[in-house]
């Protein structure tokens, strides 16, 4: 009697609790406004962890596309501490209230990392930026980003923390209090992430004192790179085809981007040019290739050994629109944003 009573009451709760992404999740919901704020002034944004968060920014991005057909106006929705399952629901959130482009052909990009962890890392289990998101459809979304060399032990592990989130969000663990005494964006934070029209980048300034220190780091990596081949999972593809469904606007261009770091110097990963997601070919922009990037591997451009600076989010932001233009000018133009 004692489950049965308890299930039903959640049960009546979580009917409730009409939007759970909206409920407040430090550092998301300062990202969610900097996504309510650019409503209807852009068309494109990049998602992902803090990799995306430090190393995007919007406006090198749309410099190097202005006049060409996939001219675009872009922000930064990486949340710091990020994964993929959080990616997956920004990038839901944000197609659901897209608006089409008020000014002439541009095109609409929903830019993913692919090196995203799956998941939170454990130390966020309990924390509601997991709870409020892990419905059964995150946690079924998880259980397929399984690549076929992990072990038994990795991928039970990564399936089990979905599980174990998707459990408490559905037992609304925190949800209620949550809801009911919502406490108030962080303003300073969500200041830093919108002055100077940076439209949510968070960026690391350059420093000598810094640039030496990551010079360092950089002499201690191997001279030989290793590299080893990657592959994309089921997961890649069929969230690609599930945001594509969810959009108010047809005609989403998407792109894959493998965000770079300085470990990439001792084991890269080699990808494919692009996976196939029920039609769509969504290609794949590798930055963690110090063979095909060398300029990003330079000590003046790094915050530290896992992320840019500002001069470097500017290059990388240049270099993913320049790789972008190369391969669908190879592959019959971007679709048309709307058409």
């Amino acid at each position: 009697m004692f489950a049965v009573g308890y299930l039903a009451v959640a049960g009546v709760i979580h009917a409730a609790i009409r939007d759970p992404l909206r409920l407040h999740a430090d550092i998301r919901s300062e990202k969610l406004a900097v996504m309510d704020a650019m409503r209807g002034k852009s068309e494109s944004a990049a998602f992902g962890s803090s990799h995306v968060h430090n190393g995007f920014n919007p406006g090198a991005f749309d410099r190097a596309l202005a006049g060409s057909p996939l001219e675009t106006r872009s922000e930064n929705l990486g949340v710091a501490g990020g994964s993929q399952s959080e990616q997956r629901a920004m990038a839901l959130e944000f197609v659901r209230n897209l608006q089409p482009p008020s000014e002439g052909s541009r095109a609409c990009f929903v830019l993913l990392e692919l090196n995203a962890g799956a998941n939170f890392t454990p130390d966020h289990l309990v924390h509601p930026r997991a709870i409020d998101i892990y419905d059964w459809r995150t946690a079924r979304f998880v259980s397929h980003l399984v690549e076929p060399m992990k072990s038994f032990e990795q991928r039970a592990g990564r399936t089990g923390y979905a599980l174990t989130a998707m459990a408490l969000h559905y037992m609304n663990v925190g949800m209620l209090s949550n809801l009911i005494f919502a406490p108030p964006v962080d303003q300073a934070q969500l200041a830093n992430e919108t002055i100077d029209d940076r439209r949510g980048q968070d960026i690391g300034f350059y420093s000598p004192v810094r640039e030496a220190k990551i010079a360092k780091v950089i002499a201690a990596e191997p001279k030989q790179m290793k590299l080893e081949t990657a592959s994309t999972t089921p997961g890649n593809s069929e969230v690609i085809a599930e945001i594509a469904a969810a959009s108010t606007v047809k005609g989403l261009a998407f792109a894959y981007v493998a965000m770079p770091k300085l470990g990439d110097l001792a084991v890269s990963y080699n990808y494919p040019d692009h996976i196939e997601a029920n039609g769509i070919e969504v290609p794949i922009v590798n930055l963690a290739r110090p063979d095909l990037y060398p300029q990003l591997y330079k000590a003046g451009l790094w915050h530290d050994d896992a992320h840019l600076n500002d001069l470097g989010a500017k290059m990388a932001s240049a270099l993913i629109a320049g790789a972008l233009k190369q391969w669908f000018a190879a592959h019959g133009g971007a679709p048309r944003c709307g058409g």
